[in-house]
């Protein structure tokens, strides 16, 4: 176990830096270097410490810019103590080694997320001396141990008394977590920069990102599939932000439909009293109410009760011990998974009666639409991924009502309604809605068909499986894109539709047009396609 006998400090973060370099120096006699702000706080604690400057005989310069950057320093770091020709240098350049460097880096991604920060300040922010340290000691890590963060002091401390030195194990750990942060540090400088420079170019040559675990899963999309979830590091919000207060260990199928239960909740905001049910990413039932929450879930549930076993369920709105007695003790209903902002105490301890229950408080998580959505959405492909902008933008680009039969206010907003769950569900998609006094529901989705005409009749099919016959007579029907044939149309005015919504640019679009006034269907063009693969 090769012995420390001299370490270097210059950290930005000083947290519990005093009794970790206190300990070194008086359990384990190493020498201490310091730079001068690093080297006041020590002073001032009564720890002796050799100033860099009086170390290399060359003084900080450049209001501290240049301070560590001398051979004496990076040669003392970087010699490999088992090589003769560097032994040779070291001893003809009088460069001691330094076996230890402990040292963390300016907070830069802290800093411009300031809002007055200015170019000159963030620029001041990027870490030179201290990432060239940290650098050169885990290149060297053999000889030399890298202490890179506050949370491996205890680490180091442990090691020393147990072994009297450093194991290779944890000195490869730690050189690995150097370079790890160094990742991420230069990443957020690049993007910083690209955005200061080039604002409106929002996906570049190359795209940097550093994925940190959250935890691992008990399997993947399948039982033979190694998984686990990883947070973007440079991301402010997402799924990480929710606090579990219940149930067993989110899975990777759970995180998926959580993301899209989520997203869905954010599309509909937080007017009104809205649940959105959920099973394998597409909604199975979605209803608002503008009087109360326990109304707005049980015309959810009504929509597809069979697809609600088991399903992920999602409200805009606090959980009330109402909701929760209904799902737990009247319907008896399996959840996945229970999302809500927050909780009423009644409630929670309704819900923790089925301890399998996942429930996520995801606090004011939809007030924060408009940064989450400056993220952009990556999914992987074989080697590589494809990358695009959240769909964040508004639901109606423009709003043609192209039939003869027009639309009223209500049914207006009930064609919105059901172009949103479109949506969300799997492309093809379509979506029967009804309006009622006090709100809107879905009354059969079809989803993820791969022709437009079955995925009508798929909708209208569960409608009727599920009691919803009636309702389905002058029903508002949305899909997610145009039809490319009037045979669409035919089936879901067939099926009861009086309103139909979708984007509009078929080749077809004037047949279409022309069956709809032949049937009397009102027909609205968005202008906006909404797929989701």
């Amino acid at each position: 176990m090769k012995k420390i006998k001299t370490a270097i400090v210059s950290v930005f973060d000083k947290s519990d830096l005093i009794p970790f370099v206190s300990s070194l120096v008086k359990e384990f006699k190493i020498d201490i270097l310091s730079t001068s702000g690093t080297g006041s706080l020590l002073e001032k604690n009564g720890i002796k410490y050799t100033k860099i400057s009086d170390y290399t005989n060359f003084p900080e310069i450049f209001d501290g810019r240049v301070k560590t950057l001398h051979p004496k320093i990076a040669g003392g770091i970087l010699f490999r103590r088992d090589l003769e020709e560097d032994l040779k240098d070291a001893n003809t350049y009088n460069i001691p080694p330094i076996d230890m460097v402990i040292c963390n880096l300016y907070a830069f991604k802290e800093a411009i997320n300031k809002p007055s920060i200015t170019l000159d300040e963030a620029l001041e922010m990027i870490d030179i001396g201290g990432s060239t340290m940290i650098r050169a000691a885990a290149k060297n890590y053999p000889d030399v141990v890298v202490v890179p963060s506050p949370k491996y002091y205890t680490t180091i401390l442990n090691e020393l008394k147990k072994k009297g030195g450093i194991s290779e194990e944890i000195r490869a750990k730690l050189a690995q977590e150097v370079f790890i942060i160094m990742t991420d540090y230069n990443a957020a400088i690049a993007d910083y920069l690209q955005s200061y420079y080039n604002p409106d170019i929002k996906l570049g040559d190359f795209i940097n990102k550093t994925y940190k675990k959250v935890q691992d899963c008990r399997y993947g999309e399948n039982w033979d599939q190694r998984a686990a979830y990883y947070l973007d590091v440079s991301t402010k919000y997402g799924l990480h932000n929710f606090k579990q207060l219940g149930g067993k260990q989110i899975s990777f199928n759970n995180y998926l439909d959580i993301d899209s239960c989520i997203q869905m909740l954010l599309d509909f905001g937080k007017d009104h009293n809205v649940t959105a049910i959920l099973k394998h990413t597409s909604p199975n039932g979605v209803a608002i109410d503008k009087t109360d929450l326990l109304k707005s879930v049980k015309r959810a549930y009504s929509c597809d009760p069979l697809s609600a076993f088991g399903g992920v369920w999602g409200v805009n709105q606090k959980l009330t011990e109402e909701v929760a007695d209904f799902i737990i003790n009247k319907e008896k209903i399996f959840v996945e998974v229970l999302l809500a902002p927050e909780f009423e105490g009644e409630a929670l301890e309704i819900l923790k009666q089925k301890e399998n229950i996942r429930i996520l408080e995801y606090g004011n998580f939809l007030d924060k639409r408009d940064e989450i959505y400056k993220q952009f959405e990556i999914r992987t492909t074989l080697g590589g991924a494809v990358i695009q902008e959240y769909d964040f933008k508004p639901i109606i680009k423009e709003w043609k009502v192209v039939s003869k039969r027009k639309v009223d206010t209500d049914e207006k907003e009930a064609l919105i309604f059901a172009y949103k769950v479109s949506k969300w569900a799997k492309s093809n998609s379509a979506s029967f809605v009804q309006v009622y006094k006090d709100g809107i529901y879905t009354i059969g989705i079809g989803a993820g068909q791969q022709s437009r005409i079955h995925v009508v009749k798929l909708a209208a099919q569960k409608a009727i499986e599920f009691g919803h016959r009636n309702e389905l007579k002058d029903s508002i029907m949305g899909t997610d894109s145009f039809f490319p044939f009037p045979d669409g149309l035919e089936a879901a005015t067939k099926a009861g539709a009086k309103a139909i919504i979708n984007p509009g640019g078929s080749i077809r679009d004037n047949e279409v047009i022309q069956k709809a006034d032949e049937l009397n269907c009102a027909l609205v063009f968005c202008g906006k396609r909404v797929f989701r693969h």
